[in-house]
């Protein structure tokens, strides 16, 4: 029996919106969070804003400095090799097991896929991250590994930054689609192989980017990070 699932409080939804404004950069590295603005942005207490903003800070997208403010945190390079550690040593072997499964149900990827290619006319990746992040979390699920992929999203964040500022600039969106359905094809194929390389080369695109960043725009990233 399916688990319903837990109706989402105000600082669930206050948290989903800074995590967004976060990886985004709507809210870039430094800049300082009020919990008095945020409140009246939101239209709550400062209770659910002190909630959202101690779960960033559990992510480290949040820097709470005691007399000094509450800001958003520079980018991580170790935190993006880490996440990006996750993503391809679980994702890798959930893929695997996909092709080596019976009858698949594959119409929520595409359904996503669908809705991705529709998103990427605009160019715009804010409104393509959620999709693109529906598609991967829609493979863990039928393969009845959700949970794990709660654990990946929960860590990637400064990935996530990462991957936006990449498809940004390099207006991707349509490569990342066809890359999606590359995949899914492989995985429909039962070409392990093949399906295990393409997952690997689709989340190891962003590691580069970050080194050519680091040159580029170190102000984003953490004062003690080295190229």
């Amino acid at each position: 029996m399916t688990t319903p699932k837990r109706k989402q409080s105000r600082a669930d939804v206050i948290y989903e919106s800074l995590r967004r404004m976060i990886v985004t950069l709507e809210l870039p590295p430094k800049h300082v969070l009020q919990e008095r603005e945020l409140a009246e942005k939101f239209a709550v207490s400062r209770t659910p804003v002190r909630e959202a903003i101690l779960r960033l800070a559990e992510q480290e997208l949040v820097v709470i400095a005691p007399q000094h403010g509450t800001f958003v945190a520079a980018i991580s390079p170790d935190s993006v090799r880490q996440a990006h550690f996750l993503r391809v040593n679980l994702e890798t072997p959930v893929v695997d097991m996909l092709c080596q499964a019976g009858e698949l149900d594959l119409s929520v990827p595409r359904a996503v896929i669908l809705e991705q290619k529709l998103v990427a006319r605009h160019n715009s990746y804010a409104e393509y991250m959620p999709l693109d992040d529906r598609f991967h979390q829609s493979l863990f699920e039928i393969a009845g590994m959700g949970g794990i992929w709660q654990v990946i999203h929960a860590r990637k964040a400064h990935l996530d930054r990462i991957r936006f500022l990449k498809a940004a600039e390099r207006s991707e969106l349509d490569t990342l689609t066809r890359q999606h359905e590359a995949i899914l094809d492989g995985i429909a194929n039962r070409s392990r192989l093949g399906a295990q390389e393409l997952i690997r080369a689709h989340v190891s695109g962003s590691l580069a980017f970050m080194q050519s960043l680091l040159h580029s725009n170190p102000e984003l990233f953490e004062q003690t990070a080295e190229p």
